[in-house]
C-alpha cells in the first residue's frame, strides 16, 4: 500500500497543470532548486522563472554586457562582444517562456541592432504580452504585445511620444496602456500622435494617462470601445497646452458610450463631472470613481457632485473625491450645524462602498470628528475611509451611544483642525467606534497634532481589548 502511494504521488507531481500551480506559489530561490529535479519539473519550474523577467537578466545570454558612460554623463549598457550561433541555442531555449520583459536601464542602440541582425525569427521573444518601459523600436512593437508602461524612471518624455506610431502601426491589439508621469513639454501638436493611436487600438481595457493626453477630440474614441473598463489620468509636470476635458467632448459620444467601464479615475472640475457621470454611468456598471478637481470649488458644488453620484453610481465600491474648497457657501453651515442631512442621503445610496475618501470635504474643509458614526450608520461594508478631521470634541460628544463601524481596516486621517481635544478623549471616542484591529494612519499631519496621533495609535487598541473583555465578562 505504501508502495502503490508513493508511484501515484510521483506520477501525481509530473502533472504540468500541478506542477506550474505548486511552483507559482514558491519563492524564486525554491524554483531554481525545484528546475533540477527532473526534466518535467526543469520544464515547469524554468517557465515560471522566466514569466516576468528584467533586460539585465536576459540579455547576458546573449553576451555579456558592459556599461559605459556617455558624453552627456548618462550610464548606457552594451555587448561587449558579437552574438554567437552558440548564444542564440541558450537564448532560445528560454525566449519561449518570456511573458513580461522590464528595462531598468539604458542601452546603446548598438544592443538592439545586434539582436536584430541575429535573431531568427521576427518576433524574438515569440510570447511576449507585457512590456516595461522599452525604447520606442519597432523590435518590440509587434502585435501579440497586449500591455504596454511607459515610465519616466527610464524613458524619456520624447521616447514616450515616440511610442504611439509604433501602437498605431504594429500593435492592435493592446489591452492595457499605462503612460505614468512624464518630465517634458506637452506640445498641442503631439497629441493627434496619440489620438491616432487610439483609433487603432480597439481592444483597449485599461488606459492610464496624463490629463492633457485626453481632449474633447479623442475622447469618444474611448467611449467606443466595448472591452473598455478603466480609465485613469494624473496630473504631471507637464506643462500642458492642450485642453482639457469639457462638455464638448459628449457631443461627440456614440449612442450606447462606455458599455463596460468599471473604473473612472480623472482631473475634471465638479461642474463637469455634474454632466459627465449620467453619460458616461448609463450602464450602472461603475465600481470605481476618482475625481479630483485642480479649481476652488465652492462645497455647494461638493454636495451637488455627490447627490449626482448617488444617483447615478449606486454600485460604487470605492469613491475618492478632492478639490480645493472655497468658503464663498451658503450651504454649507447648515449641512453641518443640522443632522448631515444631505450627506445621509448620499450615503443610503452608496451602501455598497469599501472605501471611501474625502478631502477638504465639510463646513471647513475638515469634518466633525464626532459626525463618524454617520459613516458607520449607513456603510456597513465600509473598509476604508480617508477624511480631513475636526479633532475638537464638543462636551455631549461621548454621551449618546455612537454607531460602531463593522467591517473598517483602516482610517486614515489627512489636515487636521488646529483646535485639538484631549487625546485621551478621542481615544476613548474613536475606541468606541472602531472594530479591533483597525490601523489609525495619517497622511499630512501638522507637528502640533503628531503627538496626538501617537496617543491614539497606543490608546485606541487597548481602550477597544478592555472594552471586549468587559463585554466578555458580562455575558
Amino acid at each position: 500500500m505504501q508502495r502503490f502511494a508513493a508511484q501515484t504521488t510521483r506520477r501525481v507531481l509530473c502533472i504540468p497543470e500541478l506542477l506550474q500551480r505548486i511552483f507559482q506559489l514558491c519563492p524564486g530561490g525554491a524554483n531554481t532548486a525545484n528546475a533540477r529535479v527532473s526534466k518535467a519539473w526543469n520544464e515547469e519550474a524554468t517557465r515560471i522563472i522566466w514569466h516576468d523577467v528584467f533586460t539585465s537578466d536576459l540579455f547576458p545570454l546573449l553576451a555579456p554586457l558592459v556599461s559605459h558612460l556617455s558624453e552627456d554623463d548618462i550610464n548606457y549598457v552594451s555587448f561587449s562582444r558579437s552574438i554567437t550561433e552558440d548564444a542564440w541555442d541558450r537564448f532560445d531555449r528560454y525566449s519561449s517562456k518570456v511573458r513580461s520583459l522590464r528595462f531598468t536601464q539604458r542601452y546603446d542602440p548598438s544592443v538592439f541592432r545586434e539582436i536584430q541582425r541575429g535573431r531568427r525569427r521576427s518576433d524574438f521573444l515569440p510570447n511576449l504580452l507585457r512590456l516595461h518601459d522599452a525604447p520606442p523600436i519597432p523590435l518590440f512593437a509587434y502585435p501579440r504585445i497586449r500591455c504596454l508602461i511607459l515610465n519616466e524612471e527610464v524613458l524619456t518624455f520624447d521616447e514616450t511620444i515616440s511610442w504611439f506610431p509604433l501602437i498605431e502601426s504594429g500593435m492592435p491589439y493592446m489591452e492595457q496602456l499605462e503612460i505614468e508621469p512624464q518630465v517634458g513639454v506637452l506640445d498641442v501638436a503631439q497629441i493627434p500622435t496619440f489620438t491616432s493611436a487610439l483609433r487603432r487600438v480597439r481592444t483597449l481595457r485599461e488606459l492610464v494617462a496624463p490629463v492633457g493626453f485626453l481632449n474633447d477630440n479623442n475622447f469618444h474614441y474611448l467611449a467606443s470601445m466595448s472591452d473598455l473598463r478603466a480609465i485613469n489620468t494624473h496630473a504631471s509636470e507637464l506643462r500642458e497646452e492642450a485642453d482639457h476635458l469639457t462638455i464638448r467632448a459628449l457631443s461627440k459620444l456614440c449612442d450606447d458610450p462606455f458599455p463596460s467601464l468599471e473604473e473612472f479615475g480623472v482631473r475634471m472640475y465638479f461642474n463637469t463631472a455634474m454632466v459627465f457621470l449620467p453619460v458616461i454611468s448609463g450602464s450602472r456598471m461603475l465600481r470605481v470613481l476618482k475625481i479630483a478637481s485642480d479649481l476652488v470649488e465652492s462645497f455647494d458644488n461638493y454636495m451637488i457632485l455627490l447627490n449626482v453620484i448617488a444617483l447615478h453610481c449606486p454600485g460604487l465600491e470605492v469613491l475618492d473625491i478632492s478639490g480645493r474648497f472655497s468658503h464663498s457657501s451658503t450651504i454649507a453651515y447648515s449641512a453641518f450645524i443640522e443632522p448631515n442631512r444631505q450627506l445621509e442621503h448620499v450615503l443610503q445610496s452608496l451602501q455598497r462602498l469599501e472605501s471611501l475618501a474625502l478631502r477638504n470635504f465639510g463646513s471647513r474643509r475638515i469634518f466633525p470628528l464626532q459626525d463618524l458614526p454617520l459613516f458607520a450608520h449607513h456603510l456597513k461594508a465600509l473598509k476604508h475611509l480617508n477624511l480631513d478631521v475636526d479633532l475638537s470634541l464638543t462636551a455631549d460628544a461621548g454621551i449618546a451611544g455612537p454607531c460602531a463601524f463593522q467591517s473598517l481596516e483602516s482610517l486614515c486621517f489627512g489636515h487636521s483642525s488646529s483646535h485639538i481635544a484631549p487625546p485621551t478623549e478621542i481615544a476613548y471616542f474613536l475606541s468606541r467606534i472602531l472594530p479591533p484591529n483597525c490601523k489609525i494612519h495619517c497622511d499630512t499631519i501638522e507637528q502640533s497634532a503628531l503627538k496626538t496621533f501617537e496617543v491614539l495609535r497606543t490608546w485606541v487598541p487597548i481602550l477597544i481589548r478592555a472594552r471586549m473583555e468587559e463585554r466578555g465578562v458580562a455575558a
